[in-house]
């Protein structure tokens, strides 16, 4: 609730009361809310979307160059994703979007920095974690995704993945957009030699 007090005057300046107005502003409350989350979450998917994620992994960036920590980055792309709209419709493709968020969320740690980058790709920064590390759990990921089909408007959806994997190098000149380009380049290696791969930088 919203309270405002104002003081009731006699035309002398002398106070003779108060007005008390309470207005109920649960809406705008609940509204400034859904604006808040509209601007860091991905509307459909509901985790990062690309410009909170540059927000956080800046941040994190400098924690850990600062600190001298590990810090790895895994671009990841749904692997021909544009057959599965054209063969199922874009409902299916969106429900496959949500269920490979879902599943990916349940495979990463919450300190990790998860986000859509755009389209069908996917981005997560993982703190104090090497490459090799990296790789291992790119490599879950990947295993996970090949082996989980979706069931989706009577149909079976299966996807595959290719990601790229970078480590931030501890170099003073090193940036976070250095690093995701590092992790993009690594995932056009894994597109070039046939997809359904983990390529390092």
């Amino acid at each position: 609730f919203d309270i405002r007090i104002s003081p009731i005057k006699h035309k002398n300046n002398r106070q003779l009361g108060r007005t008390i107005t309470i207005r109920d502003i649960t809406e705008t409350v609940q509204l400034r809310q859904e604006i808040e989350q509209l601007a860091v979450t991905d509307p459909l998917t509901g985790i990062y979307n690309r410009r909170h994620f540059m927000k956080q992994g800046e941040q994190l960036f400098t924690h850990t160059t600062r600190c001298k920590h590990s810090l790895s980055l895994l671009m990841i792309d749904l692997d021909y994703f544009k057959r599965v709209n054209d063969q199922y419709g874009h409902i299916v493709g969106d429900e496959v979007l949500k269920h490979f968020t879902r599943n990916l969320q349940n495979l990463i740690r919450s300190v990790d920095i998860f986000a859509r980058y755009g389209g069908e790709e996917f981005i997560i920064l993982l703190p104090e974690t090497k490459k090799l590390d990296a790789c291992r759990i790119a490599e879950r990921i990947r295993k996970n995704v090949e082996m989980s089909p979706i069931q989706c408007e009577g149909f079976q959806v299966k996807i595959t993945l290719s990601a790229g994997v970078a480590e931030r190098v501890n170099d003073e000149q090193s940036t976070l957009s250095g690093l995701i380009n590092s992790a993009d380049n690594a995932l056009y290696k894994a597109k070039a030699k046939g997809r359904n791969r983990i390529e390092q930088s």
